[in-house]
Parts: structure tokens; C-alpha cells; sequence
């Protein structure tokens, strides 16, 4: 295995490759090449360190990687991967507009590789036990949903300052808009959606503040996405995250914003999230891992992903049409036609 990008992300990639039984991790990349020097020391064998990725690609050793990168910088690490012979995993969304999806995706199916988007919550016990939940038949059919997922305003401006060049919808809906595509078995139809830009314009970041859409699916259900990332600091956790799912005969309710741990001190009172990565004797497990161990089954099996290239494309549609709504204020029908797919 190969991992470019050696931030927040990256970094638990790596490790995760290193604990799986049936990988090894050989090679890392980033621009900051000091950065990844220095966490290739934390492994018990050699991890060589490319400050080009392009470089990395070419080892043969590498018979996958993992891309880790900003989210509009994912379409041209993943073509040079997949037209080197590498399967890819690259952490969600897909692409930032659906014409860097779609080239994606056609390489993948040209060099025959697997193309997986990091989905990870599909894996977290909650997500998965409502899925179970559906699936049983007894609650009957969804009827309606409301997701929530709204970060402190500290990830964009002081984590993360590369979300200017996203939107709360792309890198936070699409997490709530992957598993309600995945509960209710259908497309969406129709999106109607309204943003805010307002304090951070005053900060001089150019993105949402919030924004909230209603999506209309095949199967006559509907739902809301509320996403944004101007909490106050003070919020006792980085995410806020809820969802509800009415069906004929009940509802779900899935609220991480209190995942059972509770920590209080002299300086804050946090709630740690516990189900996407924990660990376990210094072992990274929960979710994510479980997400990375399906890329790799899928790899070894040959098998597509449940989270595969063309699957994320149907996030990234639904996400695309949320922002023309927001530009144009009126409803957007699915699928878009070609001439309203942006660059």
C-alpha cells in the first residue's frame, strides 16, 4: 500500500494498513516531506517518503493507494494512480463537480482497477443497525429523513483553512446524503436548496456558512440536509451530527453528538467521537478501519466496493444540484442535464 497525504486522514490510513494482517504499507507522500519523514520513523520498518506523488505512483511495489488530499485536488492524483496500475481509495467526496467524477470513474473501468470513496459511516454501528433496521421490513417504508451535520467554525478557519475551496453540502451533506441514498434504495428526483454567506465573507473566506436542502427521491420519500461550519467554538464537540428516519410504522433516531463519553475538566467539557476511530492498545479500530479492510477484501476478491466510484458519482450529483439551487433559488431536477454539470 501506498498513502499520499499525510495529514489528519492520511496519517490514520497508513497506520490501519500497517495493523491489517494482509498489507503492507511501503510508501508515503507529501509535500512536506519533513512531515512525512517523520511519521515514516514511527513504523517498525523502513516506509520510504516521496515529496512528488507522481513519484510514488511509479513504484511497482505498490499495488494500491490511498489518497488523502483537499477535496479538489483528488482528480488528477487518482487518474495518474489508476493509469499506473494502482487500485485507489480516496477519501470522500469523490470530486468537486461531477465532469472530474465521471473522468474518474471511465479510468477505473479502462485500467480495470477498483475505485472506492471513503463512505465511512456506512461501517459505524449506528448507521448500520438502522440500515438492518430497514432492511427487516417490519418499520415498513421510509417516509422522510432529516440529517444534520454542522462543525465549530474553528475546521474551516483554523484545521482545515483548504474547506474556502468547499462547501458545508460537499464535505458535510455528503456523509448524511450517502447513507439516506443507502436507506431509502432509490435516486433522488428533485432538489430544492438555500445557503447563507455571511460571517465567514466577513472573514474573508468566500464559502456557505450553512445551508439547508429538500430532496425529493424516486420512491416519493423525502429529506432534509442541514449542514454548515459556524458553531461557536464553545460547542462541546468539533461535529454536530443527528438523523432521523420516519417510516410507515416508526422512526430512527441516530444522535452522535453525545457518542457515550462524556469528559469534563478544569479547561472544557468535550464529547470525544468514539464510533468512526478509537484505539485499542495503541490499534486503530471502529469504522474506519472497517471501511479500509473492505477496500482491501475488495481488492484481494475482486469485487466493487459498496462505496465504488460510480456510487459516489450519485452523491456528488445530488450535491451539485444543492449548490445550483442555492445559485439559481429555484428547483433542480435529477438527473442534471449536461449543460448544468459544472467544472
Amino acid at each position: 500500500m501506498g498513502v499520499i497525504g499525510i495529514g489528519t486522514m492520511g496519517s490514520m490510513h497508513a497506520k490501519v494498513y500497517e495493523q491489517l494482517p494482509n498489507t503492507e504499507l511501503v510508501a508515503i507522500a507529501d509535500l512536506d516531506i519533513a512531515r512525512a519523514q517523520k511519521f515514516a520513523r514511527e513504523f517498525d520498518h523502513d516506509v520510504q517518503c516521496y515529496r512528488n506523488y507522481k513519484d510514488l505512483m511509479a513504484n511497482p511495489e505498490i499495488d494500491a493507494v490511498s489518497i488523502a488530499l483537499p477535496d479538489h485536488l483528488h482528480k488528477e492524483p487518482v487518474i495518474i494512480a489508476l493509469e499506473s496500475g494502482k487500485h485507489v481509495l480516496v477519501e470522500k467526496p469523490l470530486a468537486t463537480n461531477l465532469n472530474d467524477c465521471d473522468r474518474m470513474i471511465r479510468v477505473a473501468e479502462e485500467c480495470q482497477k477498483i475505485l472506492m470513496v471513503n463512505y465511512t459511516h456506512r461501517w459505524a454501528p449506528p448507521y448500520a443497525k438502522a440500515k438492518e433496521l430497514l432492511e427487516q421490513g417490519n418499520m415498513g417504508q421510509p417516509l422522510m429523513a432529516y440529517a444534520r451535520k454542522n462543525d465549530t467554525i474553528r475546521v474551516i478557519v483554523e484545521l482545515w483553512p483548504w474547506l474556502a475551496n468547499s462547501t458545508p453540502p460537499a464535505f458535510l451533506s455528503s456523509h448524511d446524503i450517502d447513507l439516506v441514498r443507502w436507506y431509502f434504495g432509490c435516486e433522488a428526483k428533485t432538489v430544492y436548496a438555500r445557503g447563507v454567506k455571511r460571517v465567514l465573507k466577513a472573514k474573508g473566506i468566500d464559502t456557505l456558512d450553512v445551508a439547508q436542502a429538500l430532496v425529493e427521491f424516486e420512491n416519493g420519500a423525502i429529506a432534509t440536509f442541514e449542514s454548515g461550519w459556524v458553531y461557536p467554538n464553545s460547542f462541546p464537540t468539533d461535529t454536530d451530527s443527528y438523523m432521523e428516519i420516519i417510516t410507515e410504522n416508526g422512526v430512527i433516531h441516530l444522535d452522535r453528538k453525545k457518542e457515550v463519553v462524556e469528559i469534563s475538566d478544569d479547561m472544557s467539557y468535550r464529547l470525544p467521537k468514539t464510533s468512526i476511530s478509537y484505539r485499542v492498545e495503541g490499534r486503530l479500530e471502529g469504522a474506519f478501519k472497517s471501511a479500509l479492510e473492505h477496500f482491501v477484501t475488495c481488492i484481494v476478491k475482486g469485487v466493487r466496493p459498496i462505496t465504488s466510484g460510480a456510487d459516489a458519482r450519485q452523491v456528488g450529483e445530488i450535491v451539485e444540484a444543492i449548490h445550483l439551487s442555492i445559485s439559481s433559488g429555484e428547483p433542480v431536477a435529477l438527473p442534471l442535464q449536461r449543460s448544468c454539470i459544472q467544472d
